[in-house]
């Protein structure tokens, strides 16, 4: 992997769009220096920790960062002067090339809402933006994790003053997957992990694995049933064709009964229970009519007079109601009249004459105010003087059914001429046709019905039992036979399996003593190189703890934590560069202020044998004591580009300037 730049937009410290370039993609490869080294030299406080947590805010996000210390971040991420300006958002941008192609992480900070937007594009050859990929933040972590895992990143963009730490801290748990990692170890003991997991996984199967004798066992079950099965079916069918032959047996007796009856005429017996049935209805008419005398006869005998009499006063009281209301509309005439009546005239009236003038007069009167007359037409006689009640008492009084006594004296004149008629018969009638001996057989054939049909009842529910339990074995047996075709030979998978797992527990082994090996080597070089003294004697990297112990000349081990601080950081330096080595990984190194605290001869060792071989970017971030111009001079050949970042008092702003802070000693090189 190769960074190719990172560019600022209102982003912390640096105001506006600025971009450092790591790479110069138009250069001419030099076959003399390998020009690997990029370096940035600021003073404190000029912008060198914004763009180290600017590479790792574009790689690993919140992830690399406490809560605290990222809501911090996020807080300052955004430039004070575009804030007072009345801006809003900052940005950064860090494009970088692999095996698989060149892409950019851009990464956008909301200042009003304190949120970070992160998206991850593809690049084409010009380092334009092509097309956007890994949209969701998981997918986005998970392409980061393929290139440079959290973890390890510590080996790769470091603080080389605080790198030293991990010479006391070489034996931790993170450290140790870490380096693992790093030298692809992790990964060989995730395959032996996988393998154990699809070991477990074809372990079950076997456990669920179809023998062919658990088929065996249940196709004979089946058989059995099928047998069983026949059994039950050839005695339904002698079920069957018993109640046929007796069913056929008790039609035919039925038959013969019913014959034997209807050939005989009408027994003393048949002609004994009608004569009865008969005597029976003849006295129930004569109660009836004899009750009848006694209560209802003489309303019978005066139903005329009754009908007559309802009628007559129903005339009388309709024609006091229509005089009562010709009284009422007449009334204002009547008054009229008299006092008309009343005035003397000569001659005067008679009294026909008057009668004569009222009679006239009441037909003009009614005319004059359209009153009907009619039911006063016909003179009706009032001879009863009756109230309300006592008129409705007449109207409803009870009158005699002469039409019930008609039916039942027919009815009963009936029966009497058909007890008469077998009251004659019966002397003459023959006796009753014994059918006792038929009815016995007849029931007693109902009987084997009956028990033939409850067996036969109680074999089909067998039948059926048996159908449903065949059915299930079937299908047992079809899903048993399509498990063990989907299994397969699970058994020599796992044979496969096994020797596979060994094999691979073997690669792990001779690669981990390999790495061991190659460690120890890669760290007894580099340290031989780096250190002034030549007290070290042999290094050893054990491969089970992965951690590294060093001895002295005299074979003593050397208690790392009481060197000095500058020693120290050399070591950790010595790991790294070992790890790097040993995992042949090609990742840039970032490294911030990695001389500060060493002497002059460690300074020169690390800048003529550690920096310019370790990879092939090194990007240092330097203050302008720490690169002198000697120590310039020397790594002037594998410069491959210089930054100056430069902070301006009056702007308030870092600026990105090329060069370093020896504006007088021109680097020939880059000339």
């Amino acid at each position: 992997m190769i960074f190719e730049y990172i560019k600022f937009k209102n982003y912390r410290p640096y105001y506006g769009e600025q971009i450092l370039h790591f790479r110069d993609r138009k250069k001419e490869p030099s076959s003399v220096y390998k020009k690997n080294i990029i370096l940035i030299g600021g003073l404190n406080g000029h912008g060198k920790t914004s763009l180290i947590n600017a590479i790792f805010i574009c790689f690993y996000g919140r992830r690399k960062f406490k809560a605290k210390e990222y809501e911090e971040l996020l807080r300052n991420a955004v430039n004070k002067k575009h804030l007072a300006e009345g801006g809003n958002e900052g940005a950064v941008e860090l494009a970088f090339t692999d095996h698989t192609g060149s892409y950019a992480i851009e990464v956008v900070f909301d200042h009003r809402d304190l949120k970070e937007t992160r998206r991850i594009y593809q690049l084409n050859e010009e380092m334009q933006k092509v097309r956007e990929i890994a949209t969701t933040e998981q997918a986005f972590y998970e392409f980061i994790d393929q290139r440079i895992p959290m973890d390890v990143s510590q080996f790769f963009i470091f603080d080389a003053e605080k790198i030293r730490d991990l010479v006391g801290e070489q034996d931790s748990t993170e450290t140790i997957r870490a380096i693992q990692k790093v030298v692809s170890l992790e990964l060989y003991n995730q395959l032996l992990k996988d393998l154990d997991y699809i070991s477990r996984e074809l372990a079950r199967d076997l456990k669920k694995q179809v023998k062919d004798s658990d088929i065996e066992a249940i196709l004979d079950r089946a058989d059995e049933i099928s047998d069983k099965l026949d059994k039950y079916k050839d005695e339904e069918t002698k079920i069957d064709e018993q109640l046929a032959v007796l069913s056929d047996q008790v039609r035919q007796l039925e038959r013969e009964r019913r014959q034997l009856i209807a050939q005989s005429s009408a027994t003393k017996q048949e002609l004994s229970r009608w004569i009865g049935e008969y005597e029976e209805k003849v006295n129930q008419y004569r109660a009836f009519l004899k009750k009848f005398k006694e209560k209802e006869l003489y309303q019978l005998v005066l139903l005329p007079a009754i009908r007559q009499l309802k009628q007559n006063i129903r005339k009388e009281r309709e024609y006091l109601d229509a005089k009562y209301k010709e009284k009422m509309q007449f009334a204002p005439y009547e008054q009229f009249i008299e006092k008309l009546l009343e005035v003397s005239v000569f001659p005067p009236l008679l009294k026909n004459q008057k009668n004569q003038l009222k009679a006239k007069g009441k037909d003009i009167w009614a005319q004059l105010n359209n009153i009907q007359r009619t039911l006063l037409k016909e003179d009706v006689k009032v001879i009863h003087d009756l109230s309300n009640k006592d008129y409705h008492f007449l109207l409803q009084y009870p009158e005699a059914k002469t039409q019930n006594i008609r039916t039942v004296l027919e009815e009963m004149k009936k029966a009497e001429d058909m007890l008469e008629k077998y009251r004659a018969q019966f002397d003459e009638a023959p006796d009753a046709v014994d059918t006792t001996e038929l009815d016995e057989q007849i029931k007693e054939y109902h009987q084997q019905l009956g028990e033939l049909r409850q067996k036969k009842k109680h074999v089909f529910s067998v039948i059926r039992r048996l159908r449903d339990e065949h059915t299930k074995l079937q299908r047992e047996i079809t899903e048993k036979q399509k498990l063990r075709d989907e299994l397969g030979p699970v058994e020599q998978k796992i044979q496969l399996l096994n020797k596979l797992r060994s094999a691979t527990q073997e690669f792990i082994d001779q690669v981990t003593l390999l790495k061991a090996k190659q460690l120890k080597l890669q760290v007894e070089s580099i340290m031989e190189q780096m250190f002034r003294k030549s007290e070290f004697g042999e290094v050893k990297f054990h491969p089970e703890k992965f951690t590294l112990t060093i001895y002295n000349k005299e074979g003593h081990e050397v208690d790392l934590m009481s060197r000095s601080e500058g020693e120290k950081q050399l070591i950790a330096l010595a790991m790294i560069w070992a790890l790097t080595k040993v995992s042949g990984s090609q990742i840039p190194f970032v490294i911030d202020t990695p001389l500060a605290r060493l002497d002059s001869i460690h300074r020169s060792n690390l800048v003529q044998h550690y920096f310019t071989k370790l990879s092939d970017q090194v990007i240092i971030l330097s203050t302008d004591t720490e690169i002198t111009s000697d120590f310039y001079s020397e790594l002037a050949p594998f410069i491959e580009k210089s930054y100056i970042l430069n902070f301006d008092e009056e702007e308030q702003y870092t600026k990105i300037e090329e060069g370093y802070f020896f504006e007088k000693v021109k680097n020939p090189w880059l000339v």
